[in-house]
This record gives structure tokens, C-alpha cells and sequence, in this order.
């Protein structure tokens, strides 16, 4: 498992490069390591194990989403886990790498739930069972106890012309890891891509269709919030790093997506109360790869050469040097899709 002293020498992301959605490994310079998923049916929603050793992804082989597993070693074929009728996206593992959550749709049913499975995908069981709402992009917090997720709720509000219109509300609720006490973190209406800063802290992407903006947000478990991202700008998909001073995300430009590090400019932790200005810095990925979005960390403990050939420097990593982590579609047109789930 990754310790306080882990540092990123490396990461894994979507791609659309290719003409399909594609994940690969590539050092902190932006070049590519290995390509992990390839072909014309699309792969997303990448995870790293904590050893950093085995990935977790969702592809469309069978005709329908499924969670599927490999290593990160050269050639490792890929193992699927989950099987149809079954549709499953949103895999993420446990703090221990012993178990995995994800989001799956039952046959018949006609909301996704939320699931926890041993590593190998074996002894599936529920967690969540709602019958008004959907639930997705489930994430373990950093000691295991409690599981942060998408619920996804329609709600009907008055149209331009009077007419109802159908509109969804997505808030990010917590739950204990056994599914119990489920309930939510965040008011929404349109909060999404939940990660934990630290395990009493989830940091979410929140839109504001009104001003055309979405903002990175921490939420405390009693409530607190705070912002974690620059204003008039479109973050999403935030991703920590241990040590709970930087993040990595998606940034929306144009037509674009790309991947950037940010962090507080006074070098102070995320959570830290005081107000400040955040450094972005834009992560090297080759403009041959196309839109490049959900990120996953590839952590490494200093002195012991861990993806030597894969660390580089980063101004950004520079500026903030402290110890240092949802698409089933496309960046932010996703928003939706995910949380109908």
C-alpha cells in the first residue's frame, strides 16, 4: 500500500487519440509507457490497485458495460469480473487491495446500485437498494470504513414555458462499508466525482450550470465546506495524492479535456481554512492522444527506484514538493449518463 512518503512517478488515463476511448500508462514527462487497453470498443474508468500493480477498468467487449482486471506488466491479458445480464461500471479497490466496490444494473431493475466484491470479483453483495435513485462511482475512504458515492435522483422543475421538465439531482452521499448509515454528504443539485482527501474529507467536482462552471469542492464529515479549485474554470474528476497538498483532474477547454495538478499557492494542506489562490499546472500529455481525462496515480516511495523510468519533474511538484490517487461516455457530457446510473 502507498505511505505518506509515496510520491507520483507516473499515472494511467483515458484517451481518445485513437478514435476510441483507450487506456495508458505514461511517466510524469507525458510519454507513453504502455498502452493497457486498446481496440474499437471503449475502456474507461480507470483505478490502481494500492500496490500500484493490477488496474481496474470498465469495458464494453460483451456488448454491455463490465468491470474487467489486469496488471500493469507488459502483455498481461485482461480478466473480466463481472459478467452479463449484469451491466457494471465505476470499479475502485479497498485501502487493502483485498476488495473491490463498483456500480452495477440487475436485470430487471431500473436503477444501478452499488456493489462490494473480493478482488477476483467473487461473493458479490448488495450494498445500496433504492428503488427512486441510482447510485454510482463508488471510492473507499483511505482507511476502509465507509464508501463515498454518486446517488442520482430524478426531480421534475417548471420549463421556460411552465411545462414540467425532467432533471436529475445528484448529490454525494457516505455510507459505512457494510452499507449501513447510508447518507448524504453533499445538498448538490449537480455534484459528482467523488474522492476522499483524507478519511474525513471527500473532495466532489460540482457544476453550476447557471454560470457555466465547475468548481472542485471538499466536503468534511460534519458538513464544512470548502473550496479546492480556481473560479470560472470546469474541474472535474479530482484525484489526491497522499500527503493531502495536491490533486490531480480533468480540465475542460474547449472542446478539450485535459489533465492538470493543482495545488494551494501558500503550500498549505487542501483542507486548511484559510482562503487561497491555487497553481494549475497542466500535465505533458502528447496532443497525438487526443482529449486526455480520469486520472489515476502511479505512486512510488523515494530511494527505492520505483518507476525510475517514469518519474520526471513537474513545475507544479516543485512549487508544493510534499508527500504526496469517471467517464462512462465522454469528460463532462458523461455528467449526465453517470448519474442516471
Amino acid at each position: 500500500m502507498a505511505s505518506a512518503a509515496a510520491e507520483p512517478v507516473g499515472f494511467v488515463a483515458v484517451t481518445n487519440g485513437s478514435g476510441s476511448l483507450q487506456i495508458s500508462q505514461f511517466g510524469l514527462d507525458g510519454t507513453v509507457v504502455r498502452r493497457l487497453t486498446t481496440g474499437p470498443v471503449d475502456h474507461n474508468y480507470p483505478s490502481l490497485s494500492p500496490d500500484g500493480r493490477r488496474l481496474l477498468f470498465t469495458g464494453g467487449e460483451e456488448g454491455v458495460s463490465e468491470i474487467y482486471r489486469r496488471d500493469l506488466t507488459a502483455g498481461a491479458p485482461a480478466i473480466r469480473l463481472t459478467s452479463p445480464p449484469l451491466q457494471a461500471t465505476s470499479p475502485s479497490w479497498s485501502p487493502d487491495g483485498r476488495s473491490i466496490v463498483y456500480s452495477a444494473l440487475l436485470p430487471g431493475d431500473a436503477s444501478y446500485q452499488i456493489f462490494i466484491a473480493r478482488a477476483d470479483g467473487s461473493s458479490p453483495v448488495q450494498l445500496t437498494r433504492t428503488a427512486d435513485s441510482g447510485n454510482s462511482q463508488p471510492v473507499f475512504s483511505p482507511d476502509g470504513a465507509r464508501i463515498a458515492y454518486i446517488n442520482g435522483r430524478p426531480a421534475t422543475a417548471a420549463g421556460a414555458s411552465g411545462s414540467a421538465v425532467m432533471l436529475f439531482t445528484d448529490r454525494i452521499w457516505v455510507m459505512n462499508a457494510d452499507g449501513s448509515h447510508a447518507a448524504p454528504l453533499t445538498a448538490g443539485p449537480r455534484d459528482a466525482y467523488p474522492a476522499w482527501l483524507d478519511r474525513d474529507t471527500v473532495i466532489f467536482a460540482r457544476e453550476d450550470i447557471g454560470r457555466d462552471t465547475t468548481r472542485i469542492v471538499s466536503a468534511g464529515l460534519e458538513g464544512r465546506e470548502q473550496d479546492q479549485s480556481p473560479s470560472a474554470q470546469r474541474f472535474i474528476e479530482p484525484r489526491p495524492l497522499p500527503g493531502g497538498r495536491q490533486y490531480g483532474a480533468t480540465i475542460e477547454e474547449g472542446a478539450a479535456l485535459h489533465l492538470v495538478l493543482v495545488a494551494r499557492t501558500d503550500g498549505a494542506p487542501l483542507r486548511k481554512a484559510a482562503p487561497s489562490s491555487f497553481a494549475v499546472e497542466r500535465l505533458r500529455v502528447a496532443r497525438t492522444e487526443g482529449s486526455s481525462f480520469t486520472l489515476a496515480w502511479i505512486l512510488g516511495t523515494p530511494g527505492r527506484g520505483d518507476g525510475a523510468a517514469a518519474r520526471a519533474p513537474i513545475a507544479v511538484l516543485a512549487l508544493a514538493a510534499a508527500g504526496l490517487l469517471l467517464i462512462v461516455g465522454f469528460g463532462l457530457v458523461a455528467w449526465r449518463k453517470t448519474s442516471a446510473c
